[in-house]
């Protein structure tokens, strides 16, 4: 059965700190749900605004709730990528994971080739690849991933359901997971291991009620509810998705998550975000 994983959103104090103890409540709150694994630091977390220090700090306060846990460390500095996965030995998670190197322009491939080989050198638990094109400007290829020769799964963030299905054909032993919420259905249909959805955050039902129904082979009730998906996927883009999942989490799941951190800053419309959001809260009630 394919895995539903849930990159979860990092809560701030409104000084900017991260709040520990909401996020603790936030996990637990979507473990009770039925989610499988939690996904740290990723983008929905704002792992890229976050210190070493502050890495590491959200995977010990995580690992008090579960050890289903895969922990993104990657970075711009290779020297603290690999500390932190070192620091990782003291905790019994699913893995440690990493998007490609980004920013620089005309990244290498035998550049990309070696940071991943260093990290599954350094990593005491299997390294998971974090492909996020439109975010690191850096596609790594089937190819490009089976030479890399040490990687255990892939979170492929495509809009094209072919990329994950390409990695999947050339490394059929891959844990393969699209981190598009646009095609949690088509991929959970398609023989992949699973979505890694921020939507999990705020609505981690819809995610359940996809898999049980393509479970049972009800494909046609899985597009009904996959299309709320795509509306409510459309409603946190019209308001920016970093910040109105803090939003969407507290109007939806019932419990405050913070603020999200400079640059990314919270809705300025929180209202009309909410007004617009309550026909979709009763079609959302209606398939849970």
């Amino acid at each position: 059965m394919p895995d539903i994983i849930v990159p979860t959103v990092t809560p701030f104090t409104p000084e900017g700190k991260v709040d520990l103890e909401k996020l603790k409540e936030h996990v637990t709150h979507l473990v009770r749900k039925g989610v499988d694994v939690i996904f740290l630091n990723g983008t929905t977390g704002m792992g890229p605004a976050l210190s070493p220090e502050e890495k590491l700090a959200v995977l010990k306060s995580v690992y008090d709730v579960t050890n289903r846990v895969i922990f993104q460390v990657g970075g711009l500095n290779l020297y603290d990528v690999v500390k932190l996965a070192r620091e990782s030995k003291d905790f019994d998670i699913v893995g440690v994971a990493s998007y490609p190197p980004y920013y620089f322009p005309r990244m290498r491939e035998d550049w990309v080739l070696r940071y991943f080989r260093d990290l599954c050198a350094a990593s005491p638990h299997p390294v998971y690849l974090y492909n996020y094109p439109l975010a690191t400007g850096f596609d790594v290829s089937p190819a490009l991933a089976k030479e890399i020769g040490c990687l255990k799964g892939v979170k492929d963030t495509t809009q094209d359901l072919a990329h994950p299905l390409s990695l999947k054909r050339v490394l059929p032993d891959l844990k393969v997971y699209t981190g598009a919420d646009t095609l949690v259905l088509p991929s959970m249909a398609s023989g992949l291991d699973g979505v890694v959805s921020a939507l999990g955050n705020y609505a981690p039902e819809l995610l359940l009620r996809v898999r049980n129904l393509v479970n049972d082979g009800k494909l046609r009730e899985a597009v009904e509810v996959q299309q709320v998906i795509a509306e409510l996927i459309d409603l946190s883009r019209k308001y920016g998705s970093l910040a109105a999942n803090y939003v969407l989490v507290r109007e939806l799941q019932g419990h405050d998550v913070g603020v999200p951190r400079p640059p990314v800053y919270p809705v300025v419309d929180e209202a009309r975000l909410r007004s617009e959001l309550e026909p979709l809260k009763r079609r959302v009630e209606s398939l849970k």
